[in-house]
Formats: C-alpha cells, sequence, structure tokens
C-alpha cells in the first residue's frame, strides 16, 4: 500500500474545515484520477497528503496519513518527502526558485545528491523541450515553458509518487501530447500518480480510480466522478460593428538588442464586438503579442493603435478605459492586500461611489471582502480578476488562457461573461490552446507561426488543437 489516509477533518483554521471524512487507500502503481468544482479543496487535499498544509502553512489535521512508511504529518519525517514525491502546483510559476531552467532541474538532484546531475538535468529538460532554453532567464519563457519546467524538475529524481494539480493548464496541444506521453510511462515504470484536472479527458483512459471532491469531502467511483461533467452548449451569434477597435501595423518585437524577434511583421485589424482567438505552441509569442497591444511593451518596429490611440504611450487612467491585460497568473493582476481593497482602487480610478461597485457584485464576494484575494482558490483569483474587469469598462479586453485551472461550470459562466461583453461593442482578445473557445465562442481565429498571426477558419483552427491530443490518446 502506497498511500492510506483517514482524516476527520482538514483545514487553514480551526473549526472552518476545508475537508471532512476523507478515506483513502491508493496501492503502488495506481493512477487515481481527482476532479471536483473550482475551490472544492482538491488543491488543498494534496497539500494535506504531502504534509504541506501543516507543516508550512500552519493548518491542521485530524486523522492519520501513511505515505510510503512515513507519516508526513510528523515534522520529523517530512523532510523524507521531497525524495518520495514529485510535486507540480497548479499556481507554477509561483514554483520556480532559480534563474534559468537548468539550475531549478539541478537544484533538486544536487539537494537529494544525485550522480552525474547535469547529464540527467539535460535529459530531462531535452524531453520536455527545454534544452535549447536551458542557460535562459526563467522570466523569458512563455507559461506552458513555466509548466514544462516544473514537470522537470519534479520528476528528474524518479519520484515513487508523482502529483500533477491542472498538468495540462496553459500547454499548447504539444504540450499536452508530452504530458500524456509522459504520465503514462511513469505508469509502465510502475509509479503511483495522483492528478487533478479539469480535462479529465486526458487521463481517464489511464486512471485506476476515479474521484470526486465536492461538498468538502473525497467520493470515490465513477458514478460521482460523472458528475464534473457539464457540457457547454453556447452558440455563439456575432454582432460585430464596423468600428475598427485595433489596427497593428508591420509590427515588430524583441526583447533586447541581440534577441531573435519574437513577433515579426504582425498586420490585423479588429472590430468592435469581435472576440479574436489567438492560438500557437507555447513559445509563438502569444503573450507577447497581447502584451504589446495592451501598452505593456513597446514595439521595436511599427505601430499599434487601440480606438486611434499608441496604448504604450496613454497613462495608466486611459489605459484601462482602452484596454486592459487580465494575465495567466491570475495573483500578478492584483496589487492590494484585500478584495475590498481592489475594488476601492476600482472605484477610485473611475470616479464611481464604493457603493454603487459593491451593488453588482456576486454574494460570494461581498462575504469575503476583508479576505486577500490571494487566499482565493486559483479558479476564485481567476473569476476575481473578470469581476474587476467587468468594473473598469475597457473597450479591448486581452485574456491569457482564461479558461486554464477553471471547471466545466465555471467555464460556461466565463462563456456566458465573454458573450455580455462582446454585446456591449468590446472586443475581445483571447490566448488560449482551448478548442473550446475556438469551437464555441471565437468569431475569428489566429495562429501564430513565426511570430507572426495569420487568420485561418474556425474549422481549421479546432482541428489544430485536436489533432497531436486525438493523436496519442487513440
Amino acid at each position: 500500500m502506497s498511500i492510506e489516509l483517514n482524516v476527520k477533518e482538514a483545514g487553514y483554521i480551526k473549526g472552518k474545515p476545508v475537508l471532512v471524512d476523507l478515506d483513502l487507500e491508493l496501492d503502488e502503481g495506481e493512477l487515481l484520477l481527482i476532479a471536483g468544482p473550482t475551490g472544492s479543496g482538491k488543491s488543498t487535499f494534496l497539500l494535506l497528503l504531502t504534509g504541506v498544509l501543516t507543516n508550512l502553512l500552519y493548518g491542521y489535521v485530524e486523522g492519520t496519513v501513511k505515505l510510503f512508511d512515513i507519516n508526513p504529518l510528523d515534522p520529523r519525517e517530512f523532510s523524507l518527502v521531497p525524495k518520495y514525491v514529485g510535486i507540480v502546483l497548479q499556481s507554477h510559476e509561483l514554483q520556480i526558485a532559480m534563474q534559468t531552467p537548468l539550475d531549478e532541474v539541478l537544484f533538486v538532484l544536487e539537494n537529494l545528491r544525485y550522480p552525474n546531475p547535469l547529464e540527467r538535468a539535460q535529459t530531462y529538460l531535452s524531453r520536455y523541450g527545454l534544452l535549447s532554453k536551458a542557460e535562459e532567464d526563467v522570466e523569458n519563457l512563455s507559461g506552458g515553458e513555466k509548466k514544462r519546467l516544473c514537470l522537470a524538475s519534479s520528476t528528474v529524481h524518479e519520484p515513487k509518487l508523482l502529483i500533477l494539480d491542472e498538468p495540462t493548464a496553459n500547454l499548447d496541444p504539444w504540450g499536452v501530447a508530452e504530458v500524456i506521453k509522459y504520465v503514462q510511462e511513469m505508469k509502465d515504470e510502475g509509479k503511483t500518480i495522483i492528478i487533478t484536472e479539469h480535462k479529465p479527458e486526458y487521463f481517464e483512459r489511464l486512471a485506476d480510480k476515479l474521484a470526486l471532491i465536492k461538498d468538502k469531502t473525497l467520493k470515490l467511483g465513477e458514478q460521482y466522478f460523472r458528475e464534473y461533467y457539464t457540457s457547454l452548449n453556447i452558440k455563439s451569434c456575432p454582432k460585430i460593428s464596423d468600428h475598427t477597435s485595433v489596427c497593428v501595423e508591420n509590427l515588430y518585437f524583441k526583447y533586447c538588442k541581440t534577441c531573435p524577434y519574437v513577433i515579426g511583421g504582425a498586420t490585423f485589424t479588429l472590430k468592435a464586438g469581435e472576440i479574436v482567438a489567438v492560438i500557437g505552441p507555447n513559445g509563438s509569442g502569444k503573450t507577447t503579442l497581447g502584451k504589446l497591444v495592451s501598452g505593456l511593451l513597446k514595439p521595436t518596429l511599427g505601430e499599434i493603435t487601440v480606438y486611434g490611440e499608441k496604448p504604450y504611450l496613454l497613462p495608466s487612467k486611459r489605459l484601462l478605459r482602452k484596454v486592459i491585460y487580465l494575465p495567466q497568473e491570475p495573483a500578478y493582476f492584483f496589487v492590494k492586500s484585500s478584495i475590498e481593497g481592489e475594488l476601492k482602487l476600482a472605484s477610485k480610478i473611475l470616479g464611481r461611489k464604493y457603493q454603487d461597485v459593491l451593488n453588482v457584485l456576486d454574494p460570494w464576494i461581498k462575504s469575503r471582502l476583508k479576505d486577500s484575494p490571494y487566499a482565493l482558490s486559483y479558479g476564485q483569483k481567476k473569476w476575481f480578476s473578470y469581476v474587476l474587469t467587468s468594473i473598469y469598462e475597457s473597450k479591448v479586453v486581452v485574456l491569457d488562457e482564461p479558461t486554464a485551472g477553471l471547471d466545466p461550470l465555471l467555464v460556461r459562466r466565463l462563456f456566458e461573461w465573454m458573450l455580455s461583453l462582446r454585446e456591449q461593442g468590446r472586443t475581445l482578445i483571447v490566448l488560449t490552446h482551448d478548442v473550446r473557445v475556438v469551437k464555441n465562442i471565437a468569431d475569428r481565429v489566429f495562429v501564430m507561426e513565426k511570430g507572426k498571426p495569420i487568420e485561418v477558419d474556425k474549422e481549421r483552427g479546432v482541428e489544430y488543437l485536436r489533432k497531436p491530443v486525438e493523436e496519442v490518446l487513440t
């Protein structure tokens, strides 16, 4: 038996349990696939299992946990957990500690005194398509490349248990296919694997056990797991005006004088009331293009205008009226220590009364005004960033991987929200790997090829995203 867990309750504050009545046995070599709504406690379950909840986050657990003959809840045995466990967190960017990919992977091996660390580090960077970027600054990697780096550093020491919290979020289809193949390899080697995933179809055929975390407890069994699925069934009805919102002409951009161009010769025009999907591999320039349109980066050559003005020249208040950028990692969107602080800042910038802003908020946000936005679950952080975006009333909204980390119900709500913004005449630029965005709500689709967005029809866009994953699943 690799894992035995019997817990009456667990959480961060005594008397306010996040999880209750947990009972789990997992044999060595089994794969457990866990689904559940956003904020249901999936990530907390993983932190509980590894001892992080009690030893590092000062939470509490009433019950017992056995992990390969060690008790991860015991501070004296907690130091042994990294030897047995590899874990990739949902907020993967916060997991990276070193400046380069090579240093990040070497850090793990050297701490565990692994023989021939350099050779092994290079092997794993190659496996995840990062060997050519081994010496690059991590800050220059795309979100998907950072996810692959976390996968490399978490598996390089061949752990007995691999824990993956939303492993395919922010990965392009080729990256997803790589992860599926590697999970298959790890399973074939007899490793125990636990995966939480909002797109469980990627791993369902590999799973030995299926579970749903809902109503604060873990429910084992396929019948509970099926509750996870929710059909989107959202039909896109374009309402596109003749007014140009974004104009990009012969745009080039590179991060330094000696760096290669990330964007090369981009030219396109967008209309008010369009939802535009931008797809392409990780590192192809999608995020860079989004930041250029949002005024966060200045073009090296060429020009961008948003409603006739150059966004990179606008002061922050005027810029927010024109365009807003929502990053892949929602925590980077916040600047205040409380939800109330974020809302008051938005009110001040817009010149609106705070009470007027409060009146239009969801009840769950009103109930957590004093909480830190950073204390929200990943999906809740994303949803709160969308709430703030609605308040700012920006004419152009750039969303970087908006569906990543959201359960199907929240994806449906997200699509309905995006369609409502389009009805208001706003332009939405969606940087995504999610075929559901292209299929259900996009009016236009661009594929990033060699730093240049090329427009394709929706059918080709859907095939482009589906083909790599379908090949590895068949």
